[in-house]
């Protein structure tokens, strides 16, 4: 009779400085054994927005960890607050010294290789990642249709004189503007009108933006909802804030200088607070390079036995 195998795991909200805020992530440090089917059963199992999977790669002077990201339906080529979280675990189970931390980690996904920067010391250390350079994807032109999934008025949405925009630094994003809170708080998702978004684009997730904020101190208020990947909503979405930071540029919604700072809040309808901070550089009107970063905390850890 072969032994059970025994995965030990660690719970982590990503983009808060509290607990049960952010985005939860459960980030598996060694899963090197463990099979593409077996991770994605545990993934469903334990339903989070994302459970990532760390699998060392060594080989020539590259040393760096691969990363897999797995949400409750699917696995997915890039995962913003997974990466964020399995730098802050490697800190947490000390993997890294003073050192490495001054230079920035290499995480390879399968959408690429993505670098994460530690800012920060003790419990002020925050963790930033640098994405890919935006790539402008086209607009989706079939506004009734968007206003129709979120259940909204095409009014709310047109009425910002702004597109709807799918812009990828890594995953394509679909970039949705309305009028301001009440419309956001007022958004009810019906999954069959966003399945056929889907058969247009590929995919019907969403990723839906106000510039009226409740934290005066934030520049957007967000809501992401991801049918199709198994979320029904997603407290904290870094990789679709690195786009939204593009988006944002291009349309000339924040005062341009050669590098913008956006603070974003996102999860407030859900009872998960987060704060996103992008940053990026800008060169003719247009993002050339994105970072998208927040705090980190450790909520538990735990075992999980396969018979």
């Amino acid at each position: 009779m072969s032994s059970p195998m025994v995965l030990e795991y660690l719970l982590i909200d990503v983009f808060t400085d509290r607990p049960f805020g952010g985005s939860r992530l459960y980030l598996f440090p060694d899963g090197s054994q463990v099979p593409s089917d077996l991770m994605q059963d545990i993934a469903q199992e334990l339903g989070a927005g994302e459970t990532a999977f760390i699998v060392p790669v060594r080989g020539g002077q590259n040393d760096h960890s691969r990363l897999r990201v797995f949400t409750p339906a699917a696995e997915i080529p890039f995962g913003g607050h997974s990466v964020l979280g399995a730098t802050f675990a490697l800190d947490t189970l000390e993997r890294r010294d003073d050192l490495a931390r001054s230079a920035p980690f290499t995480w390879h996904l399968e959408a690429g290789d993505f670098q994460v920067v530690t800012l920060g010391e003790g419990r002020d250390r925050a963790y930033g990642l640098i994405q890919g350079q935006p790539v402008f994807m086209g607009q989706y032109f079939h506004r009734a249709k968007v206003a129709r999934t979120l259940g909204i008025a095409e009014d709310d949405i047109a009425i910002t004189g702004l597109p709807c925009e799918i812009i990828s630094t890594g995953l394509p994003i679909h970039i949705v503007p309305v009028a301001g809170l009440e419309v956001m708080q007022a958004i009810n998702l019906r999954r069959r009108d966003a399945d056929e978004i889907a058969r247009d684009l590929g995919f019907g997730d969403l990723f839906v933006f106000t510039c009226e904020t409740v934290d005066p101190r934030a520049d957007v208020h967000c809501r992401m909802f991801a049918p199709h990947f198994g979320i029904p909503e997603d407290a904290a979405s870094g990789a679709a804030t690195g786009a939204l930071a593009a988006y944002l540029i291009k349309h000339r919604l924040i005062k341009l200088s050669d590098r913008v700072r956006i603070v974003s809040e996102q999860g407030l309808e859900m009872g998960r607070p987060s704060r996103i901070i992008a940053e990026a550089s800008v060169s003719g009107g247009r993002a050339v390079s994105v970072q998208v970063g927040g705090h980190c905390v450790l909520v538990g850890s735990g075992t999980i036995i396969i018979p």
